[in-house]
């Protein structure tokens, strides 16, 4: 499936930090979505719509989800390119929350429910100790894992990525992946990360539906 790789621009990394380093450092007092979530990490606290509206931050964020929505529907139908873009996709977030990762927590393979579309930006990347066996680079990174067979020169069934700061990716909710514990020198490093689910329609799906929903209706009366 196709996962995208975008960057945060930095007005806007720098919103996402603020708005984080509030709500983490009030943690014992915010909302936790951590019971609804796979990870095994301590602090992954809600982030509410009303903050990301004040913020004027919700369109931007929709606006990735749309931009997605469109190159992912292009990349699964080619031929079919220019009915996709004449096409208006219509986006809607569900729920945001961030991932405060702290040394030896992490996520094991998952994917997310309930939502057509999933997210992961980065906002903190700690120095990590360096890793046991050199020929590795798993500590702390996301591993995007698929159906494809193992090929030498075509295929690989997994994309292991070391994030940066900034880095933002999109990809569909049904895509399983984890996140590798890490260390770090004085064991008390944070990988910060934010993640939010979403869903999308198209307005000629929209459009269809209410004609049904008022067929139905008149056929009541």
């Amino acid at each position: 499936t196709f996962v995208m790789k975008t960057q945060l621009p930095p007005p806007i990394l720098e919103k996402m930090i603020r708005i984080t380093d509030k709500i983490v450092d009030n943690a014992e007092n915010e909302k936790s979505h951590g019971e609804h979530l796979a990870g095994q990490i301590k602090d992954e606290l809600w982030v509410e719509h009303s903050i990301l509206e004040k913020e004027e931050l919700m369109g931007f964020f929709l606006d990735v989800c749309r931009n997605y929505v469109i190159q992912a529907m292009c990349q699964n139908d080619p031929f079919n390119k220019s009915v996709i873009f004449a096409e208006e996709w219509l986006t809607q977030m569900l729920s945001m929350w961030i991932i405060s990762q702290k040394d030896n927590e992490y996520n094991p393979c998952h994917v997310h429910t309930e939502c057509a579309v999933s997210t992961v930006m980065y906002l903190k990347i700690p120095e990590y100790l360096t890793p046991r066996k050199s020929y590795r680079d798993d500590d702390g990174a996301i591993s995007f894992v698929g159906p494809a067979g193992k090929d030498q020169i075509w295929g690989n069934p997994t994309l292991t990525l070391q994030p940066k700061v900034g880095d933002f990716f999109i990809f569909p909710a049904s895509q399983q992946h984890w996140v590798y514990p890490f260390r770090t020198p004085d064991g008390k490093g944070e990988r910060r990360s934010v993640s939010f689910n979403a869903v999308f329609s198209s307005k000629t799906e929209q459009d269809e539906y209410k004609k049904q929903q008022e067929e139905q209706q008149n056929d009541q009366l």
